[in-house]
């Protein structure tokens, strides 16, 4: 065929204006913006089918280039299936890792040389790291963070000091870093990401190789190209060169991956990166019904770094957001249930954190309800917390015994020394319990005396209570709470602590004592352990993370647990800019995924005086009020007379900042070491600052970074 006219009557493509521009612009470099439910992944496999059909361009010449396996995978059969199998197996579907990999294979192969193995596991390497350095077992969820927090570094290009900025763990992280690398070194190994910075290297220290890849695929395809991390965009930005042929998709508003490294400053560059390149916007949602479009579109424009983009749809129908108030966290999952039952429909239940399905499996497996879960994580099961709860209740039921004890005194906040659990041996009487003989050898410490007496008295009370009230009796009567406040204090997240604490308390209120608690949870880990092809059923309802539901769609959406502390999350203060602006787009992401029904559950009067997501308000009712201020701000443009995405003129500034730093503000009397009050994370010392920005260690907070002219011209620090 000779045109995309035939094209499109003989494979009956229907595109709207902006769709068929993406299609059809093969040559030089392309940045397509597409909203959700605009069909990105239409125009990406039409695009491929144009360029071989009509452009006669050779398959083996595209590479497309995606942000995971399945995706690739995804994208692959849809052709198949559009298009059928001819030149499937010529055209290139693949992650960029395993491009990566493909060009330190290129280099064996060229240059006769031996590239370092790769790693595949390295949770065995630095659990033996971290016991060699700390001289103790870490949990699966510390190895994770430190795990995540490596491949953070490496796709963001971190240098070690910059490394030494971001907020403290529990243990040293440089420390177990450096020890990580030195052993790979020694080993002659890599793992997954250093997959990326050694491809990097090579491309940039052999031209010859670098020349081989850009003459074997002229034309590359970028999907969700938000996702890209710096050290990936940078191995595009070579293979492209000036004059390549790149297509990258994305949306810089769904880019939600920051904690991997997803740079989405990648997008808003584009145009300095290539400034002969044009910019494409696709702003139609065919998912959504009208009332959802209309508000996530406005809910959108908290964020001020981004492209200014309209998103339209042509649906009609709908009902409006829904904001529903429960009493408890309890009645939540409750009322999910009912609604299941009662309706039928592909329904989804989204949240911020994987414990938030826990007590939602309980009451589905009670319903035999078929529920599918997206990529759950198992470590809730093995937290530190869960251990000490069965530690506290057993030493409850055995309080004579000094072993139970030694593994649980310096948790329970009274004062208790090595040295003494040490000379417990020598008082201790059989059968007696511990507390008797402490009281008997802290005579001189009246105050000490008293607090034993309590806790002997506690642990007493604890071995009969019910779980719903035995946990808040570990937590507040028998010390424990200070125990988690000191571990929060050490670098222990408190936004989830106190997730694990409230499903905890939820799943201890459905039980009458504590063997039962116990048992329910060991039944739910073997229940969320078991894969999901192993369920006969069809699911009814999709279970998911925030983060998991990107690229899905569902007829009615439930988001539940959307709490001040969790979205925007504790550690997103409204001043720290970048990640606050990620929380605004993952609630954007969680909105968008509802194709006709959008309903918040929303709990009234909580226990621990935690608010809804001030993100709920701003959606259903409006953005807060902002105050002007005079400015202009550009992002990027679109050529040949497409219509503008430049945001000029009156620049919008509300209480979370914007990137414009040149306020008239006199920070003089902030210096190093000056002590300083946040209205929400209370009083903290400043460790270090540059300009306007400073990093200041707060007493229960940890380290945050700040933006001082941002945040007292907001009234929120002094």
């Amino acid at each position: 065929m000779d045109n995309f006219q035939e094209f499109k009557q003989l494979y009956e493509v229907k595109l709207n204006e902006q769709q068929e521009k993406a299609v059809i612009r093969t040559n030089g470099q392309s940045l397509l913006l597409a909203v959700p439910g605009s069909g990105k992944t239409t125009v990406i496999i039409y695009r491929i089918a144009y360029m071989l059909m009509v452009e006669k361009i050779a398959p083996g010449e595209i590479l497309t280039l995606t942000f995971s396996r399945m995706g690739a995978r995804d994208l692959n059969q849809r052709y198949q299936k559009l298009f059928g199998q001819n030149q499937t197996e010529t055209l290139q579907f693949s992650t960029i890792h395993s491009f990566a990999l493909s060009v330190i294979r290129q280099y064996e192969r060229s240059y006769r040389r031996r590239a370092y193995t790769v790693l595949g596991n390295t949770t065995p390497v630095l659990k033996e790291l971290y016991r060699g350095l700390f001289h103790e077992f870490p949990g699966e969820i510390e190895l994770g963070e430190i795990s995540q927090r490596i491949g953070y570094c490496k796709n963001m290009l971190l240098t070690e000091k910059e490394m030494k900025l971001l907020p403290p763990m529990e243990i040293d992280f440089i420390k177990i870093y450096q020890a990580y690398e030195a052993y790979k070194l020694k080993a002659n190994l890599m793992d997954f990401d250093d997959i990326l910075k050694y491809a990097w290297g090579l491309l940039r220290k052999y031209p010859e190789l670098l020349s081989f890849f850009q003459k074997k695929y002229r034309y590359i395809h970028l999907d969700e190209a938000q996702d890209t991390s710096k050290i990936q965009f940078k191995i595009i930005e070579l293979l492209a060169g000036q004059n390549g042929n790149l297509f990258m998709v994305g949306d810089e508003d769904q880019s939600i991956y920051g904690f991997r490294g997803a740079f989405p400053e990648s997008l808003l560059s584009f145009k300095e990166t290539w400034p002969r390149g044009e910019v494409l916007l696709m702003e139609t949602n065919y998912r959504s019904t009208p009332q959802i479009v209309e508000k996530a579109n406005a809910f959108i424009k908290l964020n001020h770094e981004r492209y200014q983009k309209e998103m339209v749809t042509p649906n009609g129908g709908g009902v409006p957001i829904v904001r529903e108030w429960v009493k408890s966290s309890e009645e939540q999952y409750r009322l999910i249930i009912a609604s299941i039952k009662r309706e039928g429909k592909e329904t989804a239940v989204l949240y911020r954190n994987n414990e938030s399905a826990i007590p939602l499996v309980d009451l589905l497996d009670g319903e035999n309800i078929p529920y599918q879960i997206k990529e759950h994580s198992p470590q809730f099961f093995t937290h530190f917390m869960i251990k000490d709860i069965q530690l506290f209740y057993r030493f409850a039921c055995y309080p004579a015994d000094p072993d139970l004890f030694a593994e649980m005194y310096y948790k329970m906040d009274a004062a208790i020394s090595r040295e003494t659990v040490l000379q417990l041996q020598k008082y201790l009487k059989a059968n007696q319990n511990v507390f008797d003989a402490l009281i008997g050898m802290s005579r001189k410490r009246p105050w000490q005396v008293e607090r034993l007496k309590e806790l002997k008295h506690g642990f007493n009370r604890l071995k009969t209570a019910n779980p719903k009230k035995g946990i808040p009796m570990i937590l507040d009567d028998l010390g424990y709470r200070s125990y988690l406040n000191f571990r929060i204090s050490s670098g222990q997240s408190e936004e989830n602590i106190e997730q694990k604490l409230a499903v905890l308390k939820i799943l201890g209120g459905r039980v009458s004592d504590f063997p039962e608690f116990f048992a329910k949870l060991a039944r739910l880990e073997e229940k969320l352990k078991e894969p999901q092809t192993k369920r006969d059923k069809k699911p009814r309802v999709t279970l998911s993370t925030l983060h998991s539901s990107k690229g899905l769609e569902f007829e009615k959406v439930f988001i539940i647990d959307a709490t001040e502390g969790q979205l925007p999350s504790v550690s997103a203060a409204p001043e720290d800019e970048k990640a606050y602006a990620e929380e605004v787009r993952l609630f954007y992401v969680g909105a968008t995924r509802a194709k006709r029904e959008l309903i918040f559950l929303c709990v009234k009067h909580k226990e621990n005086g935690i608010k809804p997501s001030p993100f709920i308000s701003y959606l259903i009712d409006g953005l807060p009020r902002q105050k002007p201020v005079a400015g202009k701000h550009e992002v990027a443009a679109t050529e040949n007379g497409a219509r503008s995405v430049f945001n000029t003129g009156i620049k919008w500034q509300n209480y979370q900042g914007t990137a414009d730093h040149h306020f008239d503000v006199d920070l003089s009397a902030y210096q190093e070491g000056s002590t300083v009050t946040h209205q929400r994370f209370g009083t903290g010392v400043i460790r270090e600052i540059k300009g306007p920005i400073a990093n200041i260690r707060f007493e229960e907070a940890g380290e945050k970074k700040m933006n001082l002219a941002v945040c007292i011209t907001n009234g929120v620090i002094r």
